[in-house]
C-alpha cells in the first residue's frame, strides 16, 4: 500500500506540469496580430492627420504637413504615456523615497489599494490562472486516489471478514467435533461433521457465496465418487463417478495438486456433463485430500460466474479440507472400509 501511495504522489507531479499552463499563442500568430494592428494604427493616423493638417493650415494661413502633425501628436502622446507611467510607479511602489539623477525624496503618492496597468493584471491573472489550474489538477487526482484508496480498504475489510468468519467457523467445528466425538454411540457423527464443514467451508470465500456449492468426493477403489455435498442436486451426486484423470475431479486427483479454472472454456473435455443436466458452472476450484503421498478424495468448489475464487481462498479453503482429510480417515480407521459407497448398516 505504501508504494502504491508513493506512486500516486509522483503521479500529482506529472499531472501538475503538464496540466497547469496553458498553451500560448504560436509565433505566428503573434506577428499577424501584431502587424494587422499595427496596418489599422497607420491607416487611422494617415486619416486623422490629413483632417488636422488642412484644419491648422487654414488657422494658421500656412501648410501644415501630415508628418508634422503625426510628430506633434507623437511627442504629445510620448510625454503623456511617461508622466501616467511615472505616476503610476509612485502610487505603486511600496518604497519610501522618489529616486531621481541627484535626489531622494520621501514618496508620498504610494497608494496600497492600487495595481498597476495592464501588464501587472495580466502577469496576476497569469498566476491566478496558474493556481487555478494547479488546484483543479490536484483536485481530480485526490479524488481518484480517494476511489482507488477506498477500493484497497474494501479489499481490506474483504480479508478482514473472511479470516474473523474463518476464525469463528474453526472454533464452531472443533466444537461440534469434540462434541459429537463424546458421543460416539450415536449414528451418523461422521457425516453430521461432513456436511458442517463443507457448510461453514462456502462461508469464507472473498467474493459473494451465494452462487457457491461444493463437493466431496472420496476415493472408492478406482472410482472417485461424492460422498457430501451442498447446493448439488441429487442425481449428479449419484451418477457423478470419475475415474482418475475423468473428469475434473479425476483431474485434480491424477495431478495430485490444486487448481483454480476461473474461466470455463466450452471445448475443455473436464467438465463434460456425462448426460446428467447440472447448474451451469463459471469458475471451479479443486483440492486433493492427501494422507501420506496418498489421495483419498477430492473437494471441490463451484462457481455459478466466471471468476469466482482467488488465490486467498485457496489458501482458506485449504483448512477444510485437512478437516475433510481427518474425517474421512478417521472414518476409515473406525470402519476398516468406506462407509460410503457401502451398505447403509454400515455407516457410523
Amino acid at each position: 500500500m505504501e508504494n502504491e501511495l508513493k506512486q500516486q504522489d509522483e503521479g500529482v507531479v506529472e499531472i501538475n506540469q503538464e496540466d497547469k499552463y496553458e498553451k500560448p499563442l504560436g509565433w505566428f500568430m503573434k506577428s499577424l496580430c501584431y502587424g494587422v494592428a499595427l496596418g489599422l494604427v497607420l491607416a487611422i493616423l494617415y486619416g486623422f492627420s490629413g483632417i488636422f493638417a488642412d484644419i491648422l493650415t487654414n488657422i494658421f494661413k500656412h501648410e501644415v504637413s501630415r508628418m508634422k502633425v503625426i510628430t506633434g501628436l507623437s511627442i504629445i502622446f510620448f510625454i503623456f504615456k511617461l508622466t501616467i507611467n511615472l505616476g503610476n510607479h509612485w502610487r505603486s511602489a511600496p518604497q519610501n523615497e522618489i529616486g531621481t539623477a541627484v535626489t531622494n525624496f520621501p514618496n508620498p503618492f504610494y497608494d496600497p489599494s492600487y495595481k498597476e496597468g495592464p501588464i501587472m493584471l495580466q502577469r496576476q491573472y497569469k498566476d491566478l490562472h496558474t493556481e487555478y489550474k494547479t488546484n483543479k489538477a490536484l483536485l481530480k487526482q485526490s479524488q481518484k486516489i480517494n476511489l482507488e484508496l477506498q477500493e484497497i480498504l474494501e479489499q481490506f475489510y474483504s480479508k478482514v471478514r473472511v479470516l474473523l468468519r474463518h476464525n469463528e467457523n474453526s472454533n464452531r467445528l472443533l466444537k461440534s467435533l469434540n462434541y459429537l466425538y463424546s458421543q460416539s454411540e450415536e449414528n451418523g457423527y461422521i457425516k453430521r461433521l461432513l456436511r458442517a464443514t463443507l457448510n461453514e467451508c462456502i462461508t469464507i470465500l472473498e467474493k459473494d457465496q451465494s452462487d457457491k456449492s461444493i463437493s466431496l468426493f472420496k476415493v472408492q477403489g478406482e472410482d472417485l465418487k461424492i460422498i457430501e455435498s451442498v447446493r448439488i442436486n441429487a442425481e449428479s451426486v449419484d451418477k457423478r463417478v470419475f475415474k482418475k484423470g475423468e473428469g475434473f475431479a479425476g483431474y485434480v486427483w491424477e495431478n495430485e495438486k490444486s487448481e483454480i479454472v476461473n474461466v470455463i472454456e466450452e471445448d475443455d473435455e473436464r467438465f463434460d456433463d456425462q448426460g446428467v443436466a447440472a447448474t451451469p458452472i463459471g469458475s471451479i476450484m479443486g483440492i486433493p485430500l492427501t494422507v501420506d503421498e496418498q489421495i483419498i478424495g477430492v473437494l471441490c468448489l463451484q462457481s455459478e460466474t466466471i471468476e469466482g475464487f482467488s488465490e486467498a481462498d485457496l489458501r482458506t479453503v485449504e483448512f477444510y479440507a485437512r478437516l475433510c482429510t481427518f474425517l474421512i480417515l478417521h472414518d476409515k480407521i473406525i470402519n476398516k472400509e468406506s462407509v460410503w459407497g457401502g451398505n447403509q448398516d454400515d455407516r457410523s
